[in-house]
């Protein structure tokens, strides 16, 4: 498989098409092998039970989503006389941590044989810990286009007051009907397009992050996500009539962006700086109940804060003194203070992550800074492969998507610490990583928050 063999693919495409062998050298394993998005495709769930050799699922679903889509699928199994168990969090919100993760598997029914996920992001990352711990399928139900988790192994989840990905069980089958999906809060539907404008950042951070620390990079797989990208933005015009072609294009760019970290192996095909904006909100929300929002506006915002931190980083003129002197004069131990007084708890863990990678190491900085002046106009070219500023914020403006953090209760100074310590939630190389390495975090930071 190539890039141009990739461009033209649909997801009932690459859904039969199973494992690949990729022009990146690697075997891509299949993904989810059954993917319905139509009106009425919960009234197939019988078949898939059928299909999949179970007797007695166990379904998972918030109150919300009970309503919305969880009664729609007891009446179906009903009515094809299939016995089932529930668990209906009898609380809300859910949120996924383990209190959360441990109720679900206290209520689980060990006579049941399949998990069906009733919800969308937080009930899909429950459920499929649950099937993952039963060892048991997984079809998930979605109730809203609202994050890229549908298909993916993995889980995202607040554990210690630091949010991780968790490996869990990727779903067997992806059930999003339309004549829900169309009905989901027009919050949630704003949140799938901004958890897919993310990827402009994540696809450039990982192209970069390729050139500069030879880690993995698949152009096959970025290209996917850039296809279905631009059918997500070419469909938000639409989206608030709620029109279906728009929303299924939305709830494809979903389930694709899921399918990528899943050829990848990793996250880097959907995730970067932009979502750790993210991250450190809800880590935030956690310690010190601040403000924070659902996963997608708040990547969304991410993305709308990171694109201007690229049109910096096109002025830049390298000072190599200036930089070598800056990590030199680096003083960690007053770093760590603040990341504990501003993120709370789940500072340890990026502390001990920073002890283990050694990004602030003087001489693993010197090598890196010599190839990012050797590599700055390859980096440069990169950067400018990404939209504008105003196109991204059109797009969001257009469906009424929050555009400016204090839409979600967050300040300037919040907004501007947040930025400064993305570069310590995973051991990625981003936007903030490379200011650090040229010396111009702080710089940075001042000038544009």
């Amino acid at each position: 498989m190539n890039v141009e063999e990739i461009k033209n693919m649909s997801l009932e495409d690459l859904i039969a098409l199973g494992s690949f062998e990729c022009e990146c050298g690697k075997t891509h394993p299949a993904g989810t092998p059954h993917v319905i998005i139509e009106s009425g495709a919960i009234n197939k769930l019988p078949d898939l039970i059928k299909e999949c050799g179970a007797k007695k699922p166990f379904i998972v679903s918030g109150k919300a989503t009970y309503e919305a889509a969880g009664q729609r699928v007891c009446a179906v199994l009903d009515q094809a006389g299939i016995n089932y168990n529930k668990y209906v969090f009898p609380f809300s919100p859910v949120v996924p941590n383990e209190t959360c993760v441990g109720s679900a598997i206290m209520h689980y029914d060990h006579s049941c044989d399949l998990i069906i996920g009733v919800g969308s992001g937080v009930i899909n990352d429950i459920s499929k810990i649950l099937a993952a711990t039963t060892g048991h399928t997984y079809i998930v139900c979605g109730t809203a286009p609202s994050m890229d988790g549908y298909a993916s192994s993995t889980s995202s989840m607040d554990r210690d007051g630091l949010k991780i990905s968790l490996n869990s069980k990727g779903a067997w089958a992806i059930v999003g009907d339309l004549d829900i999906l169309c009905e989901a809060p027009m919050h949630m539907l704003q949140a799938g397009v901004g958890d897919m404008v993310a990827k402009y950042i994540s696809i450039c951070e990982w192209k970069i992050a390729h050139l500069l620390i030879g880690e993995y990079y698949c152009p096959v797989v970025a290209e996917l996500v850039n296809v279905a990208l631009k059918k997500v933005v070419d469909a938000t015009p639409k989206l608030m009539s709620r029109d279906k072609e728009a929303v299924k294009a939305v709830m494809e760019g979903m389930v694709i962006a899921g399918l990528s970290m899943h050829y990848a192996g990793l996250s880097r095909p959907a995730s970067g700086m932009e979502h750790y904006f993210s991250h450190i909100w809800d880590m935030r929300s956690l310690a010190f109940n601040a403000a924070c929002d659902l996963h997608g506006i708040q990547c969304g915002l991410g993305t709308l804060l990171s694109l201007p931190v690229y049109d910096y980083i096109k002025e830049i003129s390298i000072d190599k003194e200036k930089a070598l002197n800056y990590v030199k004069n680096f003083d960690l131990a007053a770093w760590n203070k603040s990341l504990e007084e501003f993120v709370g708890e789940g500072a340890g863990a990026m502390i001990a992550g920073e002890v283990k990678e050694g990004k602030y190491n003087v001489e693993k900085h010197a090598k890196r800074l010599d190839l990012i002046i050797e590599k700055w106009d390859d980096i440069m070219a990169i950067v400018n492969e990404m939209p504008s500023y105003k196109e991204v914020y059109d797009t969001m403006k257009m469906i009424g998507a929050p555009v400016d953090p204090k839409e979600i209760g967050l300040s300037k100074e919040e907004v501007k610490t947040t930025f400064t310590m993305t570069k310590d939630i995973r051991d990625k190389y981003i936007a903030t990583r490379l200011l650090w390495d040229l010396g111009l975090l702080e710089e940075a930071a001042d000038k544009l928050f």
